[in-house]
């Protein structure tokens, strides 16, 4: 009899409740709610991400890794014999002898700058972009390799303005034709492909350059710094030959430049090399 009448109370106290509320305030239909929820999602932003992008900037940082060819010119400050350690980044490549592949330097070159390295136990794909920690190691032909012992994936680098295919890695330098609306060096403006030939000797020191004209004979209109060529740190170069351009005399060459510099009108300008030098056909 108790539980009936407490039941009947709560029937009772329902309906009026449900008297009380205004004829505006009914429930609303599922299907009602879900073309609410539908709307409030389309009033966002139609290009925001649905999740935040990853900042390869600050991953790198944080790392404080460098880039591939860094390590090249400092070498002196990674050697594994000193018990030193880095940590360099950039895309892999394809594989090498034995269980060495490329590391290709993604912050210049077009692809021509690279470094052996060796990954060991971890594994990574061609293509990847990757921060490598390790330091440089000699192998039985006298090659420098950086010998992995951390890898962290990164993102992807961020997509180059230039327009020519990239080079294979390494300082092999290859032949092609002329591209279309290439310069001669003595009329280039910046940004050019140009074409020249070495009209001088060559450079004694990384980043002295290259003493370039229109042809052997012409007068030395610019001295070319071909991509990686800069000064080691205190001058400690542990850069092998392999891993330096060679330029003949006598030889036409093409390549696209950067900006033209000039400190004195009557005195050559410099120049940076944003692509490998290709020897024409």
């Amino acid at each position: 009899m108790v539980k009936y009448v407490a039941l009947l109370a709560c029937l009772l106290a329902c309906r009026d409740s449900q008297r009380a509320k205004p004829k505006d305030s009914a429930p609303l239909d599922a299907a009602v709610v879900v073309d609410a929820a539908e709307e409030e999602v389309d009033a966002g932003k139609p290009d925001e991400p649905a999740e935040p992008v990853a900042d390869p900037g600050k991953a790198i940082a944080d790392l404080d890794a460098v880039p591939a060819w860094e390590a090249v010119v400092d070498r002196a400050h990674y050697l594994a014999r000193r018990g030193q350690h880095g940590v360099v980044f950039g895309t892999l490549g394809p594989a090498l002898e034995g269980e060495l592949m490329w590391l290709v330097d993604d912050s210049e070159g077009n692809g021509a700058l690279a470094i052996r390295v060796m990954l060991g136990k971890l594994t990574a794909n061609e293509g990847d972009r990757v921060a490598l920690g390790g330091a440089w190691a000699l192998d039985d032909s006298k090659h420098y390799y950086w010998k992995v012992d951390q890898l962290t994936p990164l993102p992807p680098a961020a997509k180059s303005d230039l327009t020519e295919p990239p080079s294979a890695p390494g300082h092999e330098i290859a032949t092609g034709p002329l591209p279309q609306g290439a310069r001669t060096i003595s009329v280039a403006k910046d940004g050019d492909v140009v074409y020249f030939q070495l009209v001088g000797k060559p450079p004694a020191t990384d980043g002295e350059g290259w003493p370039i004209g229109d042809q052997l004979g012409s007068p030395v209109i610019a001295l070319l710094n071909l991509p990686g060529e800069r000064p080691s740190f205190g001058g400690q170069d542990f850069r092998t030959p392999d891993e330096r351009w060679h330029l003949k005399r006598g030889q036409t060459y093409w390549l696209r430049i950067g900006k033209i510099r000039r400190f004195k009108p009557d005195k050559p300008a410099t120049i940076n090399a944003r692509t490998a030098p290709v020897q024409l056909k």
